[in-house]
């Protein structure tokens, strides 16, 4: 318990700095270092390599975290099994390149704008084999109980690395094509680090240890990669298919500014993460003791804490979204209506609660991979239709509708199998919390100094937030946690 308490707070300050050092890059350099395009190429080229990448791991982090230490016990070297169990995604691997390679005229046509994308696409493969292979030893390394150093490598080293590389363009030391080169390879040396760390350890050898793999589990694993990979194939399409569809029918330029607010409006749901995390556990242990009623106050729990902090994070945003456009260039103003819309449908998956975790832990488990599949048709069709319409805005839109009709599934199957709902008569405050900040907001005049502006409506804001935790009891987790941190404050 030690080990896992004292890695969730390093990992908890590792991603924390890593959003930080996340919005230096994608709202304070790329945009005013890199022109809009080629900030879009860097978009476009990460959603192909990130989809990809998944199509090429087959399923094996998530195998590699539940079977590895079964398999280790009859090993005859453990630390040969890492190459055995992954041998799959090396082929794989070894296809996806050769359909690129093979059909590469035949994707390029899909773009409006390919110019650039042409350029550069021989760097596909490389970013893809990059983030593909990291994501393997990292699950593996996650087996072995030691998460720390590869989220430090993937939150932190790859920010850092790129944010010195558009330092290194800014100042003219570098050309946008060695920049490229070395984006993609800011993706690369994690993995070798990893891969060194790895061996220090004594974790993996050279060799390869087939001994675990018998037709019973060779037959266990398949199954369950199975439905991990189009479990987790129909998440990353869905998160990254408007940002394809954007670059395939306005071209790379819009794909920037997209890049931007969708970015921001993401941000919004970063307690849905970290509550989700904690709660996700409790939920499977609570359904293998069939206790429903903590399964339903972790569920009540979960919501009016996500939309409460979601919603402080909202208000925030759109408090200051005039600050936050002027850092960027004016072109990336359109993408304003995109953080609102973004940010609304990351409120109503938030207050929709740990839904999915509901369902995962539960017997119908099956049915996550039917929704998420009706989820990445509906994104897909949704994009299709809109973005050619109306642009950004057609993007947001179908984005936000289809996160609306899949947690409206999620919500209504769960209240027919089990009969809980994750709101109670608290949650009627929360928006009517969030509509009196935003309007105590527009009662501030705009001041010219952007810094003090900022400080001034997030403090009032924030302020506005606390009192009513404090005082009107909305939720006791966040009043505790309130309580706790004033106690400490004051010693």
């Amino acid at each position: 318990m030690g080990i896992i308490i004292k890695q969730s707070l390093q990992n908890a300050a590792v991603s924390y700095f890593g959003i930080i050092l996340g919005f230096i890059t994608s709202i304070l350099l790329f945009p005013n270092i890199l022109e809009t395009s080629q900030f879009g190429l860097t978009r476009s080229l990460l959603a192909i390599a990130i989809i990809c990448s998944q199509v090429v791991s087959l399923g094996l982090p998530n195998s590699i975290i539940k079977f590895a230490s079964s398999l280790r016990q009859k090993a005859t070297d453990v630390r040969g099994i890492f190459w055995a169990i992954t041998l799959p995604a090396f082929g794989s691997l070894l296809l996806i390149s050769l359909i690129l390679i093979w059909f590469k005229e035949d994707i390029l046509s899909l773009y409006s704008d390919s110019v650039l994308l042409r350029k550069y696409f021989f760097l596909i493969v490389p970013l893809i084999s990059s983030i593909a292979l990291f994501s393997l030893l990292n699950s593996y390394i996650k087996s072995n109980l030691n998460t720390v150093f590869a989220s430090f490598l993937q939150e932190i080293a790859i920010r850092v690395l790129i944010i010195i590389n558009l330092l290194l363009v800014y100042f003219g030391l570098i050309s946008f094509d060695l920049f490229m080169i070395l984006f993609v390879a800011s993706y690369a040396f994690p993995y070798l680090i990893l891969l060194v760390y790895a061996f220090s350890k004594r974790l993996v050898t050279t060799k390869i240890d087939i001994s675990p793999f018998d037709k019973d589990t060779r037959q266990v694993i398949s199954k369950y990669s199975f439905y991990s990979f189009f479990g987790g194939f129909t998440m990353v399409l869905v998160g990254n298919v408007d940002l394809l569809m954007v670059d395939i029918f306005k071209g790379l330029e819009q794909t920037g500014i997209y890049a931007v607010a969708l970015y921001v409006g993401v941000v919004i749901s970063v307690p849905k993460k970290s509550i989700g995390k904690i709660s996700f556990p409790i939920i499977s242990s609570a359904f293998h003791r069939n206790d429903m009623n903590e399964v339903s106050t972790v569920y009540r729990q979960s919501s009016i804490n996500m939309i409460l902090f979601g919603l402080l994070i909202y208000i925030g945003v759109v408090a200051n979204i005039h600050n936050l456009f002027k850092l960027l260039p004016d072109e990336y103003a359109t993408g304003s209506i995109v953080i609102i819309i973004i940010g609304l449908a990351n409120l109503f998956d938030m207050i929709t609660g740990c839904n999915g975790q509901i369902i995962l832990s539960s017997k119908y488990y099956k049915f996550d991979l039917l929704f998420s599949i009706v989820l990445m048709v509906t994104a897909i069709l949704l994009n299709y239709q809109l973005i050619p319409k109306y642009g950004l805005i057609g993007a947001a839109t179908a984005t936000a509708s289809s996160i609306f009709i899949y947690n409206l599934i999620k919500l209504v199957f769960v209240w027919i199998k089990f009969r809980i709902l994750p709101f109670t008569w608290k949650t009627l405050w929360i928006p009517i919390l969030g509509a009196f900040s935003l309007g105590i907001n527009y009662l501030i005049p705009v001041l010219d100094f952007l810094i003090l502006d900022l400080i001034i409506r997030s403090i009032l804001i924030t302020a506005i937030f606390f009192f009513a935790i404090w005082f009107f009891d909305i939720s006791r987790e966040a009043k505790e946690t309130l309580i706790s941190f004033v106690t400490k404050f004051k010693n």
